[in-house]
């Protein structure tokens, strides 16, 4: 007798099964449809590099790489039930066929091996849904607002599962299988009904009823899919595949906008981008983002994951049979999304590092903070104040031009005259007129012509990058400043510009060139090791001391620019770098970046520390005696945030700790 077993075995009710499997399936596609009707709003999105997407998608998905999950017990827990649905996806697939087509597929070595299979795959599936739910509600969960849904879904599936290998067991039980020993966990509940006593007419009885439930079970399971969480399986793999290869930060690409422009940014949700729609069903809430956000840590109004999952319902709700035309084009600011929200976020970029599903959450905010100026809806009296001093005076505190401190100084050559120079060092705003940072320039200028360096500054023609007016949403008076500095820099020749400002660093890297602003552009970290390790500086003199180092958020995530500034810090002679429990991509922010130094009234919603408290009471666990830093917003904040805390602490830029030892 050849190895198989009957597939309706003791079942009379196939047609009602495909009756209820029609409904199911119809109520899946309605609700993918709507999906996909709802991601078709948004704007359009290109994308290339198909290989390396396919090669990062299979990576990520197939392997659960490191990239997706990161922590064993999720990755496997994640394993165990997406490799359990493949198996019994695959084995339903395989008795469909034989069922309709008479394809001979359930019998012999092929039927003992993928009932094998089947086994322990469905048993790998429960022992994953297990550790979900350990995860999620007994062991520490990442957040306590686990939904409805999510527990629906635990119970629905390990229900679907178990019922499954009661009725295997049942059959078993019932048959007395010849091949029994091919389905282990069948035979265990085989075993559990035969210690009990069941008879073989009440488990016949029970198997029917049994059966029934599981059918409901599976195909309200299938029903439910694009309703729940679980349609995440969908549109999580599409978003990876439609990952963005441009560096963290990167904003949406806008046209040169005319003077009457009057319709830019995000401001309702067909105003997004077609992946940015996908992004709200490919969140699973999982809420590594809102871990590290340090404007949520700071008790700042502001969570990504409630950002996210707030524009989700938004969107569902617009997607209502019952809501459809009402809420569909409404606006989101204050009515989903509130200012304070948006103006929290200091655009760190650590959000984007943590998401699994590659979700850019930074996009999304600017996005709905340059809609602030076309919904009626205005910015803050400060943030108005500041864009327009610097329309006024291109600088943030209204200061003129001509009051640069370093233009009496007759060794800082000015580019005016000289028309041509290796090196235009970009002092920036805060190297310019913000008095810590002052002493920073003063000590840059010294080390160039200590190095014997030809530089060169713009003096009065050098005004904000515009770095901080285009994260804020002013997409207008940014590409207004950028685009009269590039009409600047036009008339010179140069080789390199330095800076020590990472805020210029990247606006002039990556951002002027969508203006035909394409420069080589280098960070003072990345420069001053050039020097050292060229000879052009000789470091002489010792600097006994330990010293932590602050990776600025966009020097490092921004710009991966993680290795120049601890280079020349184990270059100093007696210098020992002691690193911060999270450093490099998991580095703390100082709260400074997006603009958000401008908008004073966000600290009056704060509940706990300001941003730079905490990050200098991470420094003072290092007891070190300096917090090193390579940003000039860093080193005002944490300047700032040193002073009053009382600490025996000094923070210095890496510039100034070369220099003390020339």
């Amino acid at each position: 007798m050849e190895a198989t077993r009957e597939i309706y075995w003791n079942i009379n009710g196939k047609g009602v099964m495909y009756s209820v499997a029609l409904i199911a399936f119809v109520i899946l596609i309605v609700g993918v449809t709507q999906k996909v009707q709802s991601w078709n709003k948004g704007r359009p999105i290109k994308y290339d590099n198909l290989g390396l997407r396919f090669k990062m998608f299979f990576s990520a998905i197939l392997q659960h790489d490191k990239g997706v999950f990161r922590g064993t017990f999720r990755r496997f827990m994640h394993l165990f039930v997406f490799y359990g649905f493949l198996m019994l996806s695959f084995g339903t697939l395989v008795i469909a066929i034989q069922d309709h087509f008479g394809i001979p597929l359930f019998y012999g070595k092929k039927y003992l091996i993928l009932s094998l299979l089947l086994d322990l795959f469905g048993l790998l599936t429960m022992i994953g849904i297990v550790m979900a739910t350990y995860k999620r509600y007994i062991d520490k969960p990442d957040h306590e607002d686990y939904s409805f849904d999510d527990a629906v879904l635990l119970i629905l599936v390990f229900a679907i599962l178990l019922t499954g290998f009661m009725l295997e067991g049942l059959r078993i039980f019932s048959t007395n299988d010849l091949w029994r020993w091919w389905s282990p966990v069948g035979l265990f509940f085989s075993n559990v009904y035969q210690k009990s006593g069941l008879s073989v007419p009440l488990a016949l009885r029970f198997h029917a009823f049994i059966w029934y439930f599981h059918m409901l079970l599976t195909f309200s399971f299938i029903a439910y899919i694009p309703y729940s969480k679980l349609f995440h399986m969908v549109a999580s793999p599409l978003n990876i595949f439609l990952r963005s290869f441009s560096p963290t930060g990167t904003l949406t690409t806008s046209a040169i906008l005319s003077n009457d422009a009057d319709k830019i940014g995000a401001g309702r949700l067909e105003e997004f981008s077609k992946k940015q729609l996908i992004e709200l069903d490919a969140c699973i809430s999982c809420g590594r983002c809102q871990k590290g956000c340090p404007a949520y840590m700071s008790g700042a109004p502001l969570s990504p994951r409630v950002v996210i999952q707030s524009l989700k319902k938004h969107a569902n709700q617009s997607n209502s049979l019952f809501k459809r035309g009402l809420i569909n084009g409404s606006p989101i600011i204050d009515q989903v999304i509130s200012k304070e929200t948006l103006l929290a976020c200091s655009t760190c970029g650590l959000c984007e590092e943590k998401c699994p599903m590659s979700i850019e959450h930074i996009k999304r905010i600017v996005d709905m903070r340059r809609s602030l100026n076309t919904e009626d809806k205005g910015y803050p009296l400060e943030v108005e104040t500041i864009f327009k001093t610097l329309s006024r005076e291109g600088n943030p505190w209204g200061f003129r031009q001509e009051s640069k401190y370093y233009l009496g100084d007759s060794q800082i050559s000015l580019l005016s005259e000289k028309k041509q120079t290796d090196i235009l060092y970009w002092v920036g705003c805060f190297g310019s007129y913000e008095s810590r940072n002052q002493k920073v320039s003063e000590v840059m200028f010294k080390i160039l012509q200590k190095a014997g360096v030809d530089y060169a500054v713009l003096g009065t023609e050098e005004t904000c990058c515009g770095d901080s007016v285009r994260r804020l949403g002013n997409e207008k008076l940014f590409q207004q400043l950028a685009l009269e500095t590039i009409q600047k820099l036009k008339r010179y020749e140069f080789k390199t510009i330095v800076t020590h400002c990472p805020h210029c660093f990247n606006t002039l890297k990556n951002e002027y060139p969508q203006f035909g602003g394409n420069y080589q552009v280098m960070h003072h970290s990345e420069f001053i090791l050039n020097l050292i390790k060229s000879g052009k500086i000789s470091l002489k003199g010792v600097l006994k001391s330990k010293v932590t180092f602050h990776d600025p958020c966009y020097l490092g995530r921004y710009n991966d620019v993680y290795q120049a500034p601890r280079e020349v810090i184990a270059s100093i002679p007696g210098l020992e770098l002691v690193e911060m429990k999270n450093n490099r991509t998991w580095g703390f922010c100082c709260g400074a970046g997006g603009g958000r130094l401008w908008t004073d009234n966000h600290d009056n919603l704060q509940k706990g520390d300001q941003i730079h408290d905490i990050l200098v009471k991470k420094a003072l666990r290092t007891e070190t005696e300096i917090l090193a830093t390579a940003c000039s917003l860093c080193l005002t904040t944490l300047t700032e945030a040193i002073s009053s805390s009382g600490a025996n602490l000094e923070s210095k830029d890496i510039a100034e700790l070369v220099y003390d030892v020339l």
